[in-house]
């Protein structure tokens, strides 16, 4: 079918000239029209519209009329006439778009740039198709932007015959910089007169991006690089592609690189003096791989498409890390451009250091993280990202994505808009840790949630985190809809002054659950954990917590149980307060040494949300921050501080299995770690290797009570032990008949 297709457009281009007229276009009025529009209005099926030499400031439309539109280098062979005869976009659509079902369509030796369409959708800067078939040569496609398709976006069913064509230095803010297709679309190169694409840019797929169903032959003189990963080529369906390159444009940095505000992206990016200035630039540039990890150093200043050119959203990439100077010293301000970050289907990633600022996109402001991708977000700042139909999400989390937050703080100086500050959904199990999240408010006339909603398989951990001033119409602080498989930890946290709503404080829909361990549930509502009356029954644990209204603050509304374990009290926490307000304890507050005295199941960072150390006076505070009282001689005991977090396994006792639960909190060092049981003898009964079972940052186990040889062990009183980088905790369980 292919080579069908070929010989086809090969018998059109030089001879449709015998079946046709010819329209002259001369924008110095020699000819018929003085504008590439005004011919293509008034052609015919099989007519040429030949243009001669000049700036065509035009979006053109095809109007569905099988025609070819080319310069006077379809008459001469003189390539000249291709830089000469220009059509630009003036950045106010697409350059060239067919729609209207167009079946042999030619366009041929044009710089076709400046193109810019950007409405979320299957846009197309350069060129945009929609079920057509169309033969594209001897053409520049360069400098122009979209959502989707930078260069050239083909939808949904299109089939495109590039000849001798170069796509270069094109944008897309979500997919395929250079070329993007979707659905059926079908794209074939030409092997003799073979075609240039390099140096584009998107956050999936900067060089080509597809949909594609089926594998995709790459046949080019000259790409970015020679062997190209899924940074350049992305494939949604995961479709293989085939490549047949001769040449590459650029030989990529395997080291660390350079980006600042005064820097060139004509140097080498290797010192502070040869700096990069833009971040995408230096995303296109270098290379990594698990042994040979990279930084891109970022130093203080703003970075905006006004201020340096930078552009949005930025890609994650494996194996990078993108650190600036300071939370505080360097910004990437996306001027409502767009989202900030894309990471989609990146391990080992990391963004440090760093405010991200005016996001706006139409779903997701600041970060969206999806399929597979488990990026370390620490000491950031998300301020001010919004989105365009529900209002503002900091972070979107979805598609079996297990992101790490750290020090992260979020919030928006909007008075009013429409969403909640974090979404995840999608089998996702995201950890924040000493992250704050404030002054997040919803429309109340859309109604929606304040600070977090998860849903479906989806089971954060907050850790020392605080929650705090954000409104949401339906529910303020955090929303869970579907969660059967797993509970949602909220451990030392502080959940205060989020207004009143309808459904309480904390939301639980649908088979939710959420156990709160040494955290202070002190806010507006009078109810601060509210149950969906229908739907499967919720649950809800609390132990060593601070409720204002106590047991009578938790509404099942009869669809649910809740277990309310020890240590749990109802008092004013009496917080420092003043103006900023400070959510830290003051040494008279009930909530100090009032956590859970069985530390070794349940560690901290070695610090609070204040940076001072978690542990004072040998105990635990309830809350997200530990109060260091001056008059006190004891020194903080951080001996049983480590970074791991092993939960009693449940149910226990047990009969034929059960499930154990650990979190590493050491998370920037995942190595070799075992978890293992062993009866009251000491005698080893079975051992899980972090290796063979793949354990990562959250990870359950599920024991079914036999031993190596897979026998039966008797019942009786086991213990289980974690070992981790030198540290170890341990726990027992009892196994009935």
């Amino acid at each position: 079918m292919k080579y069908f297709f070929i010989a086809i457009i090969s018998i059109i281009l030089p001879f449709s000239n015998v079946w046709s007229s010819t329209i002259i276009v001369d924008i110095n009025g020699t000819g018929d029209y003085t504008s590439i529009q005004e011919g293509i209005d008034n052609a015919s099926d099989g007519d040429i519209v030949l243009v001669y030499p000049g700036t065509y400031c035009e979006n053109i439309d095809y109007c569905g009329k099988n025609i070819t539109v080319a310069s006077k280098y379809y008459t001469t062979g003189d390539e000249l006439y291709i830089k000469n005869t220009i059509i630009d976009g003036n950045r106010t659509g697409s350059v060239v778009s067919l729609f209207n079902g167009e079946t042999d369509a030619n366009i041929c030796g044009f710089t076709i740039q400046n193109g810019k369409s950007v409405n979320e959708f299957y846009d197309g800067g350069g060129i945009y198709l929609d079920e057509v078939t169309i033969s594209i040569s001897d053409c520049i496609i360069q400098d122009n932007e979209a959502s989707s398709g930078g260069g050239i976006m083909s939808y949904p069913s299109s089939n495109i015959f590039l000849e001798h064509v170069t796509i270069r230095n094109n944008y897309a803010h979500t997919a395929g910089g250079g070329i993007y297709l979707s659905g059926e679309s079908t794209l074939y190169f030409a092997e003799n007169s073979r075609c240039n694409i390099f140096m584009n840019y998107s956050p999936i797929g900067s060089d080509i991006c597809t949909n594609y169903f089926g594998d995709l032959e790459i046949i080019v003189d000259t790409f970015t690089v020679d062997n190209p990963d899924k940074f350049y080529v992305y494939s949604i369906t995961d479709d293989a592609f085939t490549y047949d390159i001769l040449n590459h444009k650029i030989y990529t940095i395997n080291q660390d690189v350079y980006i600042t505000p005064y820097g060139n992206n004509e140097n080498s990016g290797l010192s502070w003096s040869e700096a990069f200035k833009n971040i995408y630039h230096a995303l296109i540039m270098v290379r990594s791989d698990s042994t040979h990890p990279n930084t891109i150093y970022v130093d203080e200043g703003t970075y905006s498409p006004s201020t340096t050119g930078e552009f949005f959203a930025l890609k994650g990439k494996e194996y990078i890390s993108i650190i600036g100077a300071g939370k505080e010293l360097t910004i990437l301000d996306a001027e409502q451009t767009n989202k900030l970050f894309l990471i989609k289907d990146v391990l080992d990633f990391a963004i440090k250091q760093i405010t991200l600022k005016n996001g706006y996109n139409r779903l997701i402001g600041g970060i969206d993280i999806q399929k597979n991708s488990n990026p370390i977000i620490k000491d950031v700042k998300l301020v001010d990202n919004n989105i365009q139909e529900w209002g503002k999400v900091h972070i979107d989390c979805n598609q079996n994505c297990n992101p790490i937050f750290e020090n992260v703080y979020m919030t928006t100086t909007y008075s009013q808009v429409n969403s909640r500050a974090i979404s995840i959904s999608g089998n996702c199990t995201p950890i924040f840790i000493k992250c704050i999240i404030e002054k997040n408010r919803t429309n109340p006339s859309v109604g929606n949630f304040g600070a977090m909603a998860a849903v479906t398989n989806s089971y954060p951990i907050l850790i020392n985190c605080t929650i705090a001033n954000n409104y949401g119409d339906i529910c303020s602080g955090i929303r869970e809809t579907y969660g059967p498989d797993d509970n949602i930890y909220v451990i030392n946290c502080t959940i205060a002054d989020n207004d009143v709503c309808s459904q309480g404080t904390i939301s639980l829909v649908y088979d939710a659950h959420m156990t709160f361990i040494n955290t202070i549930l002190r806010n507006d509502p009078e109810t601060e954990i509210w149950f969906h009356p229908q739907h499967d029954p919720n649950s809800v644990s609390l132990e060593y917590c601070n409720i204002e209204g106590g047991i009578d603050a938790i509404n099942t509304n009869n669809n649910g149980t809740v277990n309310w374990g020890d240590g749990n009290i109802d008092e004013d926490p009496l917080f420092v307060g003043g103006n900023p307000f400070s959510y830290e304890l003051t040494p008279q507050s009930p909530c100090l040494d009032a956590g859970t005295t069985d530390t070794t199941g349940l560690h901290l960072p070695a610090t609070d949300l204040a940076g001072n150390p978690r542990i004072f006076n040998g105990r635990i505070d309830i809350g997200a921050y530990e109060c260091q009282d001056t008059v006190s001689v004891e020194e903080p005991d951080t001996s049983f501080i480590h970074n791991l977090y092993l939960f009693q396994n449940t149910p226990n006792p047990f009969t034929n299995e059960t499930e154990i639960l650990f979190i590493t909190a050491d998370y920037e060092r995942v190595e070799d770690y075992s978890l293992s049981i062993y009866n009251t003898k000491g005698q080893l009964v079975r051992r899980f290797d972090g290796r063979t079972n793949d354990f990562w940052v959250k990870t359950k186990i599920v024991w079914d009570g036999t031993d190596e040889q897979g026998k039966q062990v008797a019942p009786g009183t086991y213990l289980y032990k974690l070992e981790y980088n030198g540290n170890a905790v341990v726990r027992k369980m009892v196994k009935l008949r």
